[in-house]
C-alpha cells in the first residue's frame, strides 16, 4: 500500500511540475488545462482551475464546472478542505461565469469533516465565492436567493455574503441589509459586515443610518460602527463621527470609541481633526489618539505631523509616549 501511494504521489507531483513548467512557459494553456481539470486527483485540478482562473482561459468554463460536479458527488477525501472545489469557484468567478445553476449549486454546498470533538464544513469559502458570482449574474432571484445565507450556521458565510448582497439591485439590497443590522446576529463579526456592505451603497442615507448604532446603548455596536465608519472613508461616514464627538460636552468611553473610527479613515481631513487633538486636545484624549495612529508608524509624513503637534505642547509625558509607540525608522 507504501509502494502504491508513493508512486500516486510522484505522479501527481510530476504532472504539477508539468504544469507550472507549461504554463511559465506561455504554452497552449487550454490544451495543458483541460486533462488536468478531469484528472481524480484534487491538486492537480485544484492547480488546473488556479491558472484557469489567472489567465482567463473563458473555453474552459464547461470543463471547470464538469469538474466541480464530479467532486461534489466524492466522498470528502477526494477533496479535503474543499480545495479544488474551491479553486474552481475563484476560477469561475475570475472569468465572469454567468451559469447560475453552478453559483446556485455552489452557494447550498456543504462539506462536513472530521475535526477535534466533531466535524467541521469545509466549504465555507467556496460558499462565499459561489455567492459573489450569483451577485455578478443577471439572475433575477439573486437577492432572495443570497438572502437564505443570513440563516447559514457558519457565522463566516453569514459575515461573507453582505458584500455579495450589496452587489445586487441597490434599494433591495439596502432594504436587506437594514433589516439584518436592526435584527443581529450573535456574532459581532456578522453584524460588522453588515454595517461596511451597508456603507457600499448610497453614501449619505447609509452613512446617517449606520451612524444610528453609535447612539445606541450597547457599546460593542457602537464600537462596531465606528470602525465600519471608519473604514468606510466616506467623507459623510467622517462628518457623522464629528458631529456627535462636537455634540458630547464630556467625552466618555462612547465618544472615545469615534477616534477609533476617526483612525481608521486615513483621509486628511481626519488626520487634521485628530492631529488637532494632540496639539490641542485634554492629556487623555491626545494620549488615545498617538496610540490609535500608530498603526500608520512608518508614515514619516504623519510623524513629522505629530512631532509639530507635539511640540507646541511641552508635555514631557505626550513625548515619551510618542517616542514608545511611534520609535524611530532609524531605531
Amino acid at each position: 500500500m507504501a509502494k502504491r501511494q508513493s508512486t500516486a504521489d510522484t505522479r501527481v507531483t510530476e504532472r504539477l511540475a508539468e504544469l507550472r513548467s507549461a504554463m511559465a512557459g506561455g504554452g497552449a494553456g487550454v490544451e495543458i488545462l483541460r486533462p488536468a481539470l478531469a484528472d481524480p486527483h484534487y491538486r492537480l485540478v485544484a492547480a488546473a482551475a488556479g491558472y484557469a482562473g489567472d489567465g482567463l482561459h473563458y473555453g474552459l468554463e464547461p470543463d471547470l464546472i464538469a469538474a466541480f460536479s464530479r467532486l461534489a458527488d466524492l466522498p470528502p477525501a477526494r477533496d479535503p478542505q474543499c480545495t479544488a472545489k474551491g479553486a474552481i469557484a475563484r476560477a469561475l468567478v475570475a472569468l465572469d461565469c454567468p451559469d447560475v445553476a453552478f453559483f446556485l449549486a455552489g452557494i447550498r454546498l456543504r462539506q462536513p469533516e472530521p475535526a477535534w470533538g466533531g466535524s467541521q464544513d469545509t466549504a465555507v469559502d467556496c460558499r462565499i465565492t459561489c455567492a459573489v458570482g450569483l451577485a455578478a449574474t443577471a439572475y433575477a432571484r439573486a437577492l432572495p436567493e443570497l438572502t437564505r445565507l443570513l440563516a447559514d450556521p457558519e457565522p463566516r458565510v453569514r459575515a461573507g455574503v453582505m458584500d455579495a448582497i450589496a452587489c445586487c439591485e441597490p434599494i433591495a439590497a439596502e432594504s436587506v441589509l437594514r433589516t439584518k443590522a436592526q435584527v443581529g446576529d450573535a456574532e459581532p463579526e456578522v453584524i460588522g459586515a453588515c454595517l461596511l456592505a451597508l456603507l457600499r451603497l448610497d453614501a449619505v442615507p447609509c452613512a446617517a443610518f449606520v451612524a444610528e448604532f453609535l447612539d445606541l446603548g450597547d457599546p460593542l455596536l457602537r464600537e462596531l460602527a465606528a470602525l465600519a465608519l471608519g473604514e468606510s472613508r466616506l467623507p459623510e461616514a467622517l462628518m457623522e463621527v464629528r458631529r456627535r464627538w462636537d455634540a458630547a460636552p464630556y467625552k466618555g468611553q462612547a465618544q472615545l470609541l469615534l477616534l477609533k473610527g476617526a483612525a481608521l479613515h486615513r483621509s486628511e481631513a481626519a488626520f487634521d481633526w485628530l492631529l488637532a487633538l494632540v496639539a490641542d486636545g485634554e492629556h487623555r484624549i491626545a494620549e488615545l489618539v498617538l496610540r490609535d495612529l500608530a498603526v500608520y508608524r512608518g508614515n514619516e509624513r504623519l510623524r513629522g505631523r505629530l512631532v509639530q503637534a507635539l511640540a507646541g505642547r511641552e508635555d514631557a509625558d505626550l513625548t515619551a509616549l510618542f517616542q514608545r509607540v511611534w520609535p524611530s525608522q532609524a531605531e
